[in-house]
């Protein structure tokens, strides 16, 4: 069983202020997908609407 998703754009602790945007495609509707991405200072992120991962510097 999953954890309920946050509203689209909404992350909670995502470390950046203001909705999260996909920077490939300038989407709203991204999922958390890590806590951890390849390094300990990043959060791994996926874009549902370009289905494109992406890194967030935690703040």
């Amino acid at each position: 069983m999953e954890p309920a998703a946050a509203p689209s754009g909404e992350v909670e602790g995502n470390g950046v202020d203001g909705p999260l945007i996909c920077p490939w495609c300038d989407g709203e509707d991204v999922e958390k997908i890590s806590e951890y991405g390849p390094h300990l200072m990043v959060y791994s992120f996926m874009c549902r609407e370009c289905n494109s991962p992406f890194e967030v510097i935690k703040r």
